[in-house]
């Protein structure tokens, strides 16, 4: 099968028919303060900053990215005030977690109740990022980005996030909450590549699929069921690409907002790739089109002088 070049964009419900672009709009964040268990246990691995004092003045200052914290169950309301106020206004992720797992986190030492984690680097901001896919459409180097919905394992993130380099991508999104976030293990596993590629937060990963159609991007899902290759679409386009969480994939309404869905055929008994080869694979499938077809144009140019 030859690969799609530029279908005509079209109204539609059908899951293979892109969409005509709209007004742009901007993506909002929130901070939240969220159950306990409702995000992914942080590894010991992660740079941690507790006592109630240190991570006031560090939310306080604004200097340092922290990436989450966590306020021991029971913890009084009043002293905290203040802290979850800059929280919410720094949209800094909270939750509630039973006094054993700070002790464990910290290793016993004296937390006075929050353990903060601090990220290994700062977060781009999502308006501008998605503003600077945009300046891309239409350009010699259309945008490629990643988007990732709920990938959970630091170790993948960061892999994704070196290989999303590595292919050229312009950008990563993840979202704020059941996800990965920037810890030391995933900066370590980039290998460098987060001083070059801009991750940005997102509140709601089904809202950035508007988003980044407004600004004329064709969002790309993956899914084992889906009917079109992955080597089958066309990559030389303005492009998004969508991959689900280790074991459960895309989330149905995000599944269901794309402009198609790929897959990687697969010839074995395992019935899944792991997310971050699936990544891997794709990205550069998008680096063979865009490479032949630079060389076309190229060619073409030259003969014409």
């Amino acid at each position: 099968m030859k690969p799609r070049r530029h279908p005509p964009r079209r109204e539609t419900h059908d899951n293979n028919a892109p969409r005509e672009p709209r007004d742009p709009r901007h993506a909002t964040s929130r901070a939240h303060d969220t159950p306990p268990d409702s995000l992914p246990r942080e590894p010991r691995s992660e740079a941690h900053l507790y006592g109630f004092s240190p991570v006031l003045e560090t939310l306080r200052a604004g200097r340092r990215p922290i990436e989450r914290i966590v306020v021991a169950e029971g913890a009084h309301e009043s002293r905290l005030h203040e802290l979850m106020q800059l929280a919410r206004e720094r949209r800094v992720l909270v939750r509630r977690a039973p006094r054993a797992e700070l002790q464990r986190l910290t290793a016993g030492a004296n937390h006075q109740g929050v353990v903060a984690f601090v990220a290994a680097a700062a977060y781009a901001d999502a308006d501008e990022l998605l503003d600077a896919l945009a300046a891309r459409v239409g350009t010699g180097t259309p945008p490629l980005a990643v988007v990732l919905d709920g990938v959970e394992d630091p170790r993948n993130l960061g892999a994704i996030i070196r290989t999303a380099e590595c292919a050229g991508a312009h950008g990563v999104f993840v979202p704020e909450r059941r996800a990965a976030g920037l810890t030391e293990t995933v900066a370590k596993t980039a290998a460098g590549a987060l001083e070059y590629v801009p991750v940005a937060r997102v509140v709601n990963v089904a809202r950035l699929v508007e988003e980044l159609k407004e600004r004329g991007i064709w969002i790309v899902g993956t899914d084992a069921e889906a009917k079109v290759d992955y080597t089958a679409w066309d990559w030389t386009q303005p492009a998004a690409l969508f991959l689900g969480g280790e074991g459960d994939g895309l989330r149905r309404l995000v599944r269901e907002r794309c402009d198609v869905l790929v897959r990687i055929p697969l010839r074995g008994h395992i019935e899944s790739l792991n997310v971050s080869v699936a990544a891997g694979v794709i990205l550069y499938e998008a680096v063979r089109q865009r490479t032949l077809a630079g060389q076309a144009a190229y060619n073409a140019a030259d003969d014409g002088r």
